[in-house]
This record gives C-alpha cells, sequence and structure tokens, in this order.
C-alpha cells in the first residue's frame, strides 16, 4: 500500500514551492517537520466575523485553547498580499483593526498582485494549509448550497475545494440558511467524506442546531477514529478533504424551529429585496443575530472553540498513527510519486568514535570551452559527491580516521541512487520518498573559474530526530559534528542529546547565513558547544546574531565571563603582545579575540580560520600555568592563569601562487581535527598534542587545493 505522510518537513516544502511567497512561521514549520500535532485556522471570522476588540480575543483564545491541548495554532491571513500560515500577535491584531477582504480560491492571485490584506474563507485556508503539509482545520459552520440554488447556481467554493484539497475540516455542520440536504448531494458527487461525531443514526449538524433533520451516511464516535479515517484516506491518495460535522454541545446550541423560522422569513425579504450572491450570507447572518439578540454571534464563537478543542486531539491521534507506523519501519511516499516504499535502515551495529551528521549531494562541474550566455556550448562535464557535511566526513576518513560514520539524507530520485551505489565511508542515509536528493550544479570558464552555479540543498532539513537519534545511539560517538545546513531545530535537538548520550558536539558553521543557526534558543553556557570551526566572517556572523538573539544580555553570561578570566588584563596583555608584533594588530583592528572571547562562555574551543594567514585558535580550560609563548610551535601562544587560550598557527606552507580554487580546503581542516579529537577529545587542551593537530589539519588543507 502507497503511504503519503501528511505531517512532514519534505511535504511541506514540496507544497510551499507552489506558493513562491507562501510564509510559513518558524514554529509551525518546525511542529510539521517533526509530525507534531497542528490545527490550522481561517480568519474569515476575524476580518468580517466579529466586530473589534471581540474579533481579536476570540482569535487569542481560539489559539490559547489548541495550545492548551498539545497542538500548534496555524491562523492563515494574506498580509500585505503575503500568504501567511501562523500569524504574530500583531498580524492577528492587524486583521483586527484593518481593511481586509475575504479570500477564497479564486481571489488568491487578486489579493496578492495588489498587495491588500485578506480574511481567508474555508477555501483559501483549506489551499495554504495544504500547501504548508498542515491535515487538520478547525472553524466553524461549512458554506455549501443555499436555499433555491438549483436555480440560483449559489454555491459556496468551499465544497468545490473539498473535492480537491486533502484537507480536514472540523465544523459544526454547514450552515442552517443553506439548504443541507442539497449541500450533502454535491459532496457526494465530488466524492467527499462526510462523517457526523456519534452514534450511528446521529444526522448532519446545522451549525446552530444539533440535529438539521438531513441523514448522515457515516458517523464516527471518537476522535481517533476521525483520525483513522483521515490516514486511511491519505493512505489511498485519494486527495480530497474530509468534512468532520461536531454537533454543537446541547447548551450552547440553538432551537431548530426558531432558527428556521427566522431563516425562512430573511430569505423570502432577500428574495424582496433582490439580496443575492456575496450578500446573501452577511444578510442572513444578520437577521438571525438581530431575531436572537446577539445570542447567535456568541454561540459562534463557542462553536468555533468547541471545534477546535475536537480538531485538536483529531490531529493528536493523527500524529500518534504516524509515529506508531514509522516506528513499525514503514514509510510514506507523496501522493505525487507511486515509487516503492522503503524506510532508512542502519547500515550496521558498530561503535565509532565520530559522526558527521550534515549534507550530502551529487555535483556536477561542467568546464564550458566558451562562455556564450544564452546559448549552449560544448563542455566537459563530470559529476561526483559533495556536500559540506560529506566532504568533512571524507577528508577525515581520506586522513586516517577508521573509526567514522556520516549521517545523512536523500530522496528516491537518480541521484540518490548514484550517491549510494558510490559512497565508500560508513553511512546511515535516510531515505526520503518523494523529494529531491541534493544537487549542485556548477559552470566554469575554460580556465576554471566560476561562472554561475546553482544549489539545492533543502533535503537536509528534513532528517527525522527519530532517525538522528537512533544513528547517534547506535554508533555511541565520542564526538559528533555537524554542519549548518541541517535545521535549527535538529542543531538545537542534537546539542540536548550531548548529555544524554555523552558525546562532544563540534560545529562547521558552513556559510555566512547558516552560521547564524550557532545561535539558537537553548544555547546557554550550562551546556558549552565542545568546538565550532568557523571563518573570520562566519565568527562575525555568529557573533552578531548572539547578540542580536540576547546571549550576551543574559544573567550568567558576564559570571562566565569572569569565571573565565577573561576581563581588561586578558587584553592588556593581548595589546603588549600587538605593540611587539604588529602583525597581531589585526587581532584588535578586526574584532577576531574580542568576538572570540566573547563566545567562549557558549563554545569551549573556537578554530577561526583566516585563509593565508593561518588559523586562531581560543579555547578554555587549558591546563598549562600563564605565561607568553608556551608553545613553540605556534607563532603567537598565550594563556592565562585562569586556562584560557589564544593561540595563532601560520599555514606550514606557503604556496607559490594564489590557488584557484580554495573549495574544500575548509571542510579538510575539519576533518583531521575530526579525526584527532575522536581519538583524543582532550587534544586541545594539550600543547604538544594542540600544535601537531592544528598544524597536521592545515597541511592537510593546503594538499587539499593545491
Amino acid at each position: 500500500m502507497l503511504r503519503r505522510p501528511a505531517l512532514c518537513a519534505n511535504s511541506m516544502r514540496r507544497a510551499s514551492r507552489n506558493i513562491s511567497s507562501l510564509l510559513v512561521s518558524e514554529e509551525v514549520r518546525h511542529a510539521v517537520a517533526n509530525n507534531k500535532p497542528v490545527v490550522s485556522l481561517e480568519s474569515t471570522i476575524i476580518t468580517h466575523g466579529l466586530p473589534y476588540p471581540q474579533n481579536l480575543e476570540m482569535a487569542k483564545r481560539v489559539e490559547s485553547e489548541i495550545r492548551e491541548l498539545g497542538a500548534i495554532p496555524a491562523t492563515t491571513a494574506f498580509i500585505n498580499g503575503t500568504p501567511k500560515v501562523g500569524l504574530s500577535l500583531s498580524d492577528l491584531e492587524l486583521l483586527a483593526t484593518s481593511e481586509a477582504v475575504k479570500v477564497s480560491r479564486r481571489d488568491i492571485p487578486y489579493v496578492m498582485a495588489n498587495k491588500l490584506h485578506g480574511g481567508t474563507t474555508i477555501s483559501g485556508t483549506m489551499i495554504l494549509s495544504h500547501k504548508s503539509a498542515i491535515r487538520v482545520f478547525a472553524t466553524g459552520g461549512l458554506g455549501g448550497v443555499h436555499r433555491h440554488g438549483e436555480t440560483t447556481m449559489d454555491v459556496s467554493a468551499d465544497l468545490d475545494e473539498l473535492g480537491r484539497t486533502p484537507v480536514a475540516v472540523v465544523c459544526a455542520g454547514p450552515k442552517s440558511i443553506l439548504d443541507i440536504e442539497r449541500t450533502m448531494e454535491y459532496l457526494e458527487t465530488k466524492g467527499v467524506f462526510v462523517g457526523t461525531m456519534g452514534p450511528p443514526g446521529t444526522n448532519i449538524p446545522g451549525f446552530y442546531t444539533r440535529d438539521s433533520g438531513v441523514g448522515c451516511v457515516h458517523n464516527f464516535s471518537t476522535t481517533q477514529e476521525a483520525a483513522m479515517i483521515i490516514n486511511e484516506a491519505d493512505n489511498m491518495q485519494l486527495e480530497t478533504g474530509q468534512l468532520l460535522c461536531i454537533p454543537p454541545p446541547e447548551e450552547v446550541a440553538l432551537d431548530p424551529s426558531f432558527i428556521n423560522g427566522v431563516i425562512e422569513a430573511a430569505n423570502e425579504e432577500a428574495l424582496v429585496k433582490g439580496i443575492k450572491g456575496k450578500e446573501l450570507t452577511p444578510f442572513l447572518l444578520s437577521k438571525i443575530a438581530q431575531a436572537t439578540k446577539g445570542v447567535s454571534v456568541k454561540s459562534n464563537v463557542k462553536f468555533v472553540l468547541n471545534n477546535s478543542r475536537k480538531a485538536a486531539e483529531i490531529s493528536k491521534h493523527l500524529t500518534k498513527i504516524r509515529s506508531t507506523q514509522m516506528k513499525a519501519d514503514k514509510s510514506y511516499p507523496a501522493a505525487s510519486a507511486p515509487v516503492t516504499p522503503t524506510t532508512p535502515k542502519m547500515n550496521d551495529t558498530g561503535k565509532y568514535n565520530t559522526v558527521v551528521i550534515g549534507s550530502i549531494a551529487l555535483d556536477t562541474y561542467a568546464k564550458l570551452s566558451d562562455v556564450v550566455m544564452g546559448d549552449s556550448s560544448p563542455a566537459t562535464v563530470t559529476s561526483s559527491i559533495g556536500g559540506v557535511g560529506y566532504n568533512v566526513a571524507l577528508a577525515s576518513a581520506s586522513n586516517g580516521n577508521e573509526s567514522l560514520k556520516f549521517v545523512s539524507i536523500i530522496g528516491q530520485d537518480v541521484q540518490g541512487q548514484k550517491i549510494e551505489e558510490s559512497i565508500s565511508i560508513p553511512h546511515d542515509l535516510a531515505k526520503q520518498p518523494g523529494e529531491k536528493t541534493g544537487q549542485y550544479i556548477s559552470f566554469h570558464d575554460s580556465s576554471g573559474a566560476l561562472v554561475i552555479a546553482g544549489a539545492d540543498m533543502g533535503i537536509v532539513e528534513s532528517l527525522s530526530f527519530e532517525f538522528v537519534e537512533r544513528a547517534l545511539t547506535a554508533a555511541s560517538p565520542r564526538v559528533v559534528l555537524v554542519d549548518c545546513n541541517i535545521s535549527r531545530e535538529m542543531l538545537s535537538f542534537i546539542y540536548k542529546l550531548q548529555k544524554k548520550l555523552d558525546f562532544r558536539l563540534a560545529i562547521e558553521p558552513t556559510s555566512l547565513p547558516k552560521a547564524k543557526k550557532v545561535a539558537f534558543d537553548q544555547l546557554s553556557s550550562k551546556n558549552p558547544i565542545f568546538l565550532v570551526t568557523p571563518t573570520v566572517a562566519e565568527l562575525e556572523s555568529m557573533y552578531r546574531h548572539m547578540d542580536e538573539c540576547g546571549k550576551f544580555d543574559v544573567e550568567d553570561w558576564f559570571p562566565s565571563l569572569d569565571r573565565l578570566g577573561i576581563d581588561s588584563s586578558l587584553r592588556a596583555r593581548v595589546e603588549a603582545l600587538v605593540r611587539r608584533v604588529p602583525f597581531y594588530k589585526s587581532l584588535l583592528s578586526r574584532g577576531i579575540m574580542q568576538m572570540a572571547t566573547s563566545l567562549l562562555p557558549f563554545i569551549e574551543n573556537i578554530v577561526v580560520k583566516d585563509g593565508a594567514n593561518g588559523v586562531y585558535v581560543f579555547s578554555r580550560g587549558v591546563g598549562v600555568e600563564g605565561g607568553d609563548a608556551v608553545n613553540s610551535e605556534a607563532q603567537f601562544s598565550l594563556v592565562t592563569p585562569d586556562g584560557i587560550l589564544l593561540e595563532h598557527y601560520d599555514v606550514p606552507e606557503k604556496l607559490e601562487k594564489d590557488p584557484e580554487n580554495v573549495t574544500g580546503a575548509g571542510d579538510t581542516l575539519a576533518g583531521v581535527l575530526l579525526k584527532g579529537l575522536g581519538e583524543d577529545p582532550d587534544a586541545l587542551l594539550d600543547q604538544k598534542s594542540r600544535a601537531a593537530l592544528i598544524m597536521a589539519a592545515q597541511r592537510a588543507a593546503i594538499e587539499k587545493i593545491r
């Protein structure tokens, strides 16, 4: 049986590419990526359903109720034309107080093109939910076929959307103002499952009323059963939505005979006044509100709250079902990719001193005989395995690391198959059906200079917490190195595993924007990272982002600096050295010393790569008495009485000419450092071991680019 994971990172990214400007909040993305329960919410009730401030209070309360039940709310809307899933408080306030339009499927391009604010209808919310891989959506009541719809053709777009978009809509049934019987007939024609919660024979609710008088073909008795129905619909790749009707609680439901009388009178008045189309529903609802003296409006809010609670429970059960299936070693290909399901399996149960977790990709290198833009050109094309994580692991293995495993993810495609056939180092590769294996394509001129390149590396963010923890538990490593292509959430997860699985964490920042991930929320001086290997520019990126995230404002940062002896006396010693050796003025003028020492409370060892200038080493806890020039192998070595180390190692060999391409040098340096630290995790604390390791790493890096 083919299965499709409705709640997974790869499906979210694949779907969201269809709306290039779709913005999904970090919280929602993280929940979807890790199979956590999510419930989407529409926003027309905010923009058109209630006055301010009741609309804002209602929106906040519904989100709060969902959170209390252990799910993540994802309100959808258009803000200045941008489709957003998961709104901030300021977004909610903007919608509650601003002019906005209703956004259904037909309205999306117009609203985006004109940069309007928009409240999403059921149809609009289903589209954004599906694009974000959210499977469960809670609302008040469903649109449908209006009374006399057989002649007016007034049929809500909600019904067609249910027939084409696989999102489960949890509601209190079609609105009582509609022709509910014809609405059910329409949904049957569209192949939409409709179920009402209750014992067999329970009728469809009529939004305001518990019983519309219209029978329901299917009933479900629990929210768990509802989740099972959704799951099996996905397993069969039906690509339609499900309508899950929740009868309103007796204490808030309205009397059906009274409501039906009000609706009949209002419909007759509308017919006389010529009110129809999109104006009809607001008119009828306003008449009901007048007749009930506002009770219907209050009931509406209570219905939404009740439906949201049920939706949260359904979403929680659905994620449990998915997790159980994954633990049973089943996998779920995307509906659009009918491939044979496979499950990632560990290659062995051996133990490894070192593990690298990061990106792997198929690199394609095209050397053009002549660069002619806008036309094809003869070229020499070669392919090889690449990716920062893989390159670090390969460099480590090539330089003698015999106790290493590489962990990453590939797709079930030609590129992934080629990687599997070619990779030679021990590895655990998760296989993600329906997602594309990472690729890097570069075009160079006849001299080898880069003309243009493109990278598609998003798949690495699909690595699951479960797979990574299982791989690390099996390997039982001393040191784990990750590259910053992995998600910020995965980096934080591995960071928290340090103590549980007793390993030391090293990070290769990868690039300027990705280096910012090191400033994740959970990072604390009480549980420092073991090693980071940035370039000078990446060091600055890390420092600035930590500053922006308030890492230097926390209560334990200044006490940590004091404990480590990072104070004015340290700066004075460096300034004294600068006066003797002018080269080291750059340590201060470029801010290298200040930035690195500021990060030492959070990172025990920082090896800063500075190209032809060599590397700078900043460490804490070095057990050597204070003094200058304590390491004769280094051009500059300073260890404070508190064990803070500052060293500079020049490149051991100057190249005769600048290399055309330095790609891979940094990865090689990190790989050799990993080998040495896997053999002796304390190597950086001993001056002889440290010098030997740094020099070996630099020599290997030079050899890589020679």
